[in-house]
């Protein structure tokens, strides 16, 4: 692990390679697991904002599940996440073509709004992981998504970039390019 600032970042997320080939997984990490997708709370408080420009785009049962039981839920930690369907979908979840999508992205992607998705959907497969008055950074194996190891393919951080640099800003991600091409120079010798 390194620390930046107060963020503790696991070596898998520096020296893994990865890339998400979602024709390969069909998107399964937005219909399956054990909850809704993690919120911050900035997430929670844009949610009502952005229902209306992403309502058109959700399936009904969906659209139905968040007016009964809100844009976000309390999971039995405390913390802040997506709703369920009664499926297991994410209620923000959506199909095409049988792949699932971020329903709120697709609205992002058209401009139909501002937000692009929850943080925790947009680092995924590297999750937040709360270390008392830290953050952790940990890569979070699921079969669905395979890592990639050959030449050409960005390493995690790389992959996750874009989603870094909204949660912590570009000096971070510059920071981690640097301890990532110390660690393959110390990997070669």
């Amino acid at each position: 692990m390194v620390l930046i600032g107060k963020v503790l970042v696991s070596s898998d997320v520096i020296e893994n390679r990865f890339a998400c080939d979602i024709k390969e997984c069909k998107g399964l990490c937005c219909c399956e697991g054990g909850g809704g997708a993690p919120l911050e709370p900035e997430d929670i408080s844009v949610f009502e904002e952005i229902f209306p420009g992403v309502a058109g785009y959700l399936r009904k049962t969906s659209v139905e599940k968040i007016k009964k039981d809100g844009y976000w839920v309390r999971n039995v930690w405390g913390g802040f996440e997506t709703p369920l369907t009664d499926d297991g979908w994410c209620a923000y979840a959506v199909e095409k073509d049988g792949i699932i999508f971020c329903g709120i992205e697709i609205a992002w992607q058209q401009k139909k709004i501002e937000f692009r998705k929850p943080i925790s959907c947009h680092l995924y497969p590297v999750r937040i992981k709360k270390i008392g008055i830290f953050e952790g950074l940990v890569f979070e194996r699921w079969d669905i998504c395979r890592t990639r190891s050959k030449e050409g393919t960005p390493f995690l951080y790389e992959f996750v970039s874009q989603a870094l640099i909204r949660k912590y800003g570009e000096e971070f991600i510059r920071r981690l390019h640097q301890i990532s091409l110390q660690a393959s120079k110390n990997n070669k010798k």
